[in-house]
């Protein structure tokens, strides 16, 4: 009976897709680590170590499928080991004695951790394609707005004129270095593992070194030239970077839910295809995908510190961290690619209302140009003195209620510095966007020849 969401069959792929779980199913990892098995008696039998034939009869029944899964599941039950009931059963199902040459020269941890390696190749493969996909829709999105004001806010308070475009602008810049990220990270991280009991390749001989080399050529991975049993900075590395790239979109879902509180109603998540949102207020709009990426970036970033810990290990092989490694990373994979999957439904569909924005905008009149009549005065006065004065007159708007142009000009010092033009710029605060359209357009030229030498795939 499922007991995990992951593994849910009616509530199913709330938090998790299909196609992420597939590439972590009990079976598929049986046959990577299979795989593995049959590579390395391949690149064997070239060298001369075991027969060929051997290499061909391991090959041929290197799948789950060709075991006995009632063979597995009763050594699982009585093994404490994590692959030996896989091994017992390939060497059983094995014909003509050829069975004695399945794992010749390799040990447990060699096996599951460049399984685990190739299954974050597949993770991170479509971590990659879904962070692709999202910067199409962020980079449409910072185009079409990139003249919408709105007002910008800093410490929860109402600040400054900006656009939608530059907000979007930002998520767009962060989403494409997470892009870049990727392609550094991986380099380094798909590299398996073949060093044996203490990783100094003893049992391997002389052609031990040969060995790993063809073997992780097959697989399609690098071949360290020492053992990284008991150095997990890459696995680090790939969880904090998707807990990274979770944050970053736990951010862009928790500005959506924000604004779009009534008060505010700038933008609203898409609304859902005829399904209630609430289970008694039929008129609510529950920001439902947001607050399940948030949940999920949470957990993801708690389980990233797990990853870390377990980089400390003790002596050559230490199984309380390695194991604690194992359970993490299938669940922050999972977590990840689910969040993607979601802001990228999110993002395509996002409601955007900028007669809002307009209204937010003007809420506080023009005291929201009090930053560029700063500036406008300490031209003249020196910014210090300007400071000064302008926080006495917006004091005095704030508690008399007046706008903030009457005070200035029953000001005598003030009303006589500025000119008519100067007056009716206060009632435009969409005009004072600074540079937001020019960063926007430069952003998005950088990243277009970027993406002109992306990979197409991982």
């Amino acid at each position: 009976m499922p007991s995990h969401p992951f593994d849910f069959e009616i509530q199913a792929d709330i938090f998790s897709t299909p196609e992420m779980t597939s590439i972590f199913d009990e079976q598929q990892r049986f046959n990577r680590w299979l795989q593995f098995e049959g590579a390395l008696a391949a690149s064997q039998a070239e060298l001369g170590i075991i027969p060929v034939t051997a290499a061909a009869e391991i090959n041929n029944r290197a799948k789950y499928e060709n075991l006995d899964p009632a063979t597995v599941r009763e050594g699982y039950r009585k093994s404490r080991n994590s692959l030996i009931p896989i091994i017992k059963a390939l060497r059983e199902a094995c014909r003509n004695g050829h069975g004695e040459f399945v794992h010749y020269g390799a040990t447990t941890q060699d096996v599951l951790d460049t399984g685990q390696i190739m299954e974050l190749r597949d993770a991170f493969r479509i971590i990659y394609r879904d962070l692709k996909k999202l910067e199409e829709s962020l980079a449409s999105l910072a185009r079409k707005h990139s003249a919408t004001p709105m007002i910008g806010r800093s410490h929860g308070q109402q600040a400054l004129p900006i656009t939608f475009g530059l907000k979007c602008g930002v998520w767009l810049a962060e989403n494409r270095r997470h892009i870049e990220r990727i392609k550094n990270l991986t380099p380094r991280l798909l590299v398996g593992q073949l060093s044996g009991a203490v990783g100094t390749m003893a049992a391997l001989g002389e052609q031990g070194r040969e060995v790993a080399r063809r073997t992780m050529n097959r697989l399609g991975l690098g071949c360290s030239l020492i053992s990284w049993h008991t150095s997990r900075d890459n696995i680090a590395e790939a969880a904090h970077l998707m807990a990274m790239i979770a944050a970053s979109q736990e951010k862009i879902a928790n500005e959506i839910v924000e604004l779009g509180k009534n008060e505010i109603g700038e933008l609203r998540e898409p609304a859902p295809d005829g399904a209630a949102t609430s289970s008694t207020m039929p008129h609510k709009r529950n920001p439902v995908f947001c607050q399940r990426i948030a949940v999920m970036a949470r957990q993801t970033r708690a389980l990233s510190g797990t990853i870390t810990e377990a980089m400390i290990h003790e002596h050559e092989r230490d199984g309380r961290a390695i194991w604690s490694e194992w359970l993490a990373m299938p669940q922050i994979s999972i977590y990840t690619g689910t969040i993607l999957n979601y802001i990228k439904q999110v993002i395509g569909g996002l409601e955007i209302i900028p007669e809002k924005m307009e209204k937010n905008l003007k809420l506080h009149g023009d005291m929201v140009l009090s930053e560029w009549l700063l500036f406008r005065l300490a031209s003249t006065l020196g910014k210090l003195k300007a400071q000064e004065i302008m926080g006495a007159i917006t004091g005095e708007a704030r508690t008399s209620a007046r706008s903030l142009k009457d005070c200035l000009l029953a000001d005598d010092q003030t009303a006589a510095l500025l000119n008519r033009d100067d007056l009716a710029f206060l009632d435009h605060p969409e005009k004072y966007l600074g540079q937001s359209e020019n960063m926007i357009n430069d952003l998005l030229g950088e990243i277009s020849a970027q993406q002109a030498i992306d990979p197409e795939n991982l």
